[in-house]
């Protein structure tokens, strides 16, 4: 019989004092993925991916997602995104339950929360100029005109220490630093409040790793932003959470 999964949070740092604000809270959430087969493809059977999963997520703080691959992390992060929607469970944004929301409520959402993806080489449509990558959402959101999407655009490269002259190229004209630096500026395109960093330096190289984190720590600072970082690396982790939850594989007999 399947037990749940796992998890266990670790405080990384000394309580401030006051009382914390939960920007997001994760209550029993639980997603099966269903396995189908037979003639007729029916239900056979169910992968447990998350069972029963409560998280709180502080407002204003990295909360760390640390496990083996395969044990839910990730699938954790598109749950919260509503990326994904759950077998069960609740998903709290500021008080509110994010499952009830219309289609309306969720594209508001959006502004609000956002990912940096794994890998910044596929996460990258590489028929699109920079401009027209980190700009997008801007457009998809119905927000200002040309001049003040490249203004934009302009302003936020210079957020992730990318120049002026990067807007006009491509992808593959990019390091893998770089690149997960433009997925960055396009998260906070935005304004989000929440951004969940899903593996988003497993693919770098250490050194830049640790400029990547430090980048997304002094966004932190300079815009209030809090995290959701996902990572198997638990020195990684430790580096940038206040609060390091570890997440096991989920048990079974």
């Amino acid at each position: 019989m399947h037990q749940g999964t796992p998890l266990a949070v670790i405080n990384m740092a000394e309580d401030p004092g006051g009382r914390e604000i939960p920007l997001v809270e994760i209550r029993d959430l639980v997603k099966y993925f269903p396995v189908k087969g037979g003639a007729l493809l029916r239900e056979v059977a169910s992968v447990k991916a998350v069972d029963g999963v409560s998280l709180t997520i502080p407002e204003r703080q990295t909360m760390g997602l640390v496990g083996e691959s395969g044990c839910g992390k990730s699938t954790l992060g598109f749950l919260l995104l509503r990326l994904l929607d759950p077998t069960a469970g609740e998903v709290l944004y500021r008080g509110e339950n994010i499952l009830a929301f219309d289609k309306a409520r969720m594209r508001a959402l959006r502004k609000e929360v956002q990912i940096i993806f794994q890998d910044p080489f596929s996460s990258l449509n590489p028929r699109k100029n920079v401009s027209h990558i980190v700009g997008e959402p801007l457009l998809v959101h119905g927000m200002s005109t040309r001049s003040e999407r490249n203004a934009r655009v302009q302003e936020l490269l210079e957020y992730v220490g990318l120049k002026k002259e990067h807007m006009r190229r491509y992808p593959h004209q990019f390091s893998g630093g770089q690149r997960q630096r433009i997925g960055i500026a396009r998260a906070l395109a935005l304004n989000p409040s929440l951004i969940v960093c899903d593996e988003a330096v497993s693919a770098l190289d250490v050194s830049i790793q640790a400029q990547v984190i430090n980048l997304l720590q002094d966004l932190q600072e300079e815009f209030g932003l809090t995290y959701l970082f996902i990572s198997h690396d638990l020195s990684v982790v430790e580096h940038i959470s206040n609060r390091v939850a570890v997440m096991y594989p989920a048990r079974s007999s």
